[in-house]
């Protein structure tokens, strides 16, 4: 089952917005917050109480310039006042999606009461969060409500640590210093890549730990980013607004000095010649969460530095679907699956699984019993593993078995 990737960093600027001075702060007093995170499907969840009313989950965004609310019934329930409509950019680049701004919401975290700060309300449910996650989520948290702080991700704890920067201090003998370029509240890294063997080149990345995915290169971005010659064509996946056209390959080597990751699970991605560069800042791409979860990750914006010191094995391999399928989630437990892509050629094409299957068991354990990242886990385990999938198709139960192998 192929990752859902999840781009929003193709919000367009609203620079209304970005003048605001709002946004977390670390309460007087105190040099530093700690706000807990829930790390599933490679997403940061962190719980947020919107108006002081509703329980929400929204991701953290570092790729997000600005913070949505997804679901705009629960600022129709508070009658929230929108002040103007803009308009955002989808997930395929081209599509344009209507957004409402709204002043003055409410939105605190565990540990940090917010300021009254702007937010956008989506028109419409564009993100289907639910149904290509498995997760229920309602929301974004974007780089505009963190501008004021220093910002600690420490996957391994399970903490976002927010600093005063005036009180900032740092072990250097333990963390790595990078410089990083900040371009409209987004931080981008340069690093070393060899996609095929061949030249290494400098890649200009977005550090994006929205995107639950390794890496995103732009292929179309620099004409040294060749393509490698194993590759799945096709969705890449799901995000705002449409489907996210290319390729899925493996990158050799990726090189962070001192650290380097191999074979890495690579998007590739053409960007339409309609879409304004100077939005993008010139970027190759993005590093997603696969990567960024191998460190603990600190983010000096107002320094244009990053602090990166590596967890225990964090070069181990890059897993990926073994099986050419993709699955949704719906229900009331988001257990219920159905096959939406199947991989041309892939295990389950050959073994005859459809589109529109509903999958009732996998190894004769019921699907109310997982969820869908536990399928996805499942289908990236070693080759030859053999599966057995009960299907409802055209109310009728078959028996699909095939062996996972690598495609990419």
């Amino acid at each position: 089952m192929r990752t859902t990737l999840l781009l929003t960093y193709f919000l367009l600027s609203v620079q209304p917005l970005a003048a605001q001075l709002s946004g977390f702060q670390v309460p007087a007093g105190k040099e530093k917050v700690e706000i807990p995170f829930r790390f599933e499907n490679n997403f940061i969840l962190i719980d947020v109480m919107f108006n002081k009313i509703f329980p929400l989950t929204f991701i953290f965004d570092t790729g997000s310039e600005n913070t949505v609310l997804t679901h705009k019934t629960f600022a129709d329930l508070l009658d929230v006042d929108y002040e103007r409509n803009y308009k955002i950019m989808g997930a395929d680049l081209q599509q344009e999606l209507l957004v409402h701004l709204a002043r003055g919401v409410q939105l605190d975290l565990a540990t940090v009461p917010s300021n009254k700060v702007p937010l956008l309300v989506l028109e419409e449910n564009y993100f289907q969060f639910e149904k290509y996650t498995g997760i229920k989520i309602q929301g974004i948290l974007g780089m505009d409500l963190f501008k004021l702080v220093v910002i600690q991700i420490d996957y391994k704890r399970k903490k976002l640590v927010l600093y005063r920067p005036d009180n900032f201090k740092i072990d250097d003998t333990k963390f790595k210093k990078y410089p990083i370029d900040v371009y409209r509240g987004k931080a981008y890294l340069t690093v070393d890549g060899t996609i095929t063997r061949s030249d290494t080149i400098p890649l200009k990345l977005l550090i994006d730990s929205g995107a639950n995915i390794a890496l995103l290169l732009h292929n179309d971005s620099d004409s040294s980013i060749t393509l490698p010659p194993k590759l799945i064509p096709g969705k890449l996946g799901d995000g705002l607004g449409g489907y996210i056209e290319g390729y899925m390959g493996r990158t050799y080597r990726l090189h962070i000095d001192p650290f380097e990751f191999s074979n890495i699970t690579t998007h590739f991605q053409e960007v339409p010649v309609t879409l304004d560069s100077l939005n993008l800042n010139n970027r190759n791409g993005i590093l997603g969460n696969e990567i960024l979860s191998r460190f603990n990750v600190i983010l000096v914006p107002y320094k244009n530095e990053l602090y990166l010191k590596p967890e225990r094995k964090y070069n181990r391999k890059f897993n990926y679907d073994k099986s050419g399928i993709t699955l949704i989630a719906s229900g009331l437990g988001l257990n219920q699956f159905t096959v939406v892509s199947i991989i041309p050629n892939s295990p389950a094409a050959e073994a005859g699984l459809q589109v529109g299957d509903e999958v009732l068991s996998v190894n004769f354990l019921p699907t109310r019993f997982y969820g869908l990242n536990d399928l996805l886990w499942k289908f990236q385990k070693r080759s030859g593993k053999q599966f057995r999938l009960k299907v409802l198709r055209d109310g009728k139960e078959l028996i699909i078995r095939f062996r996972l192998r690598e495609l990419i």
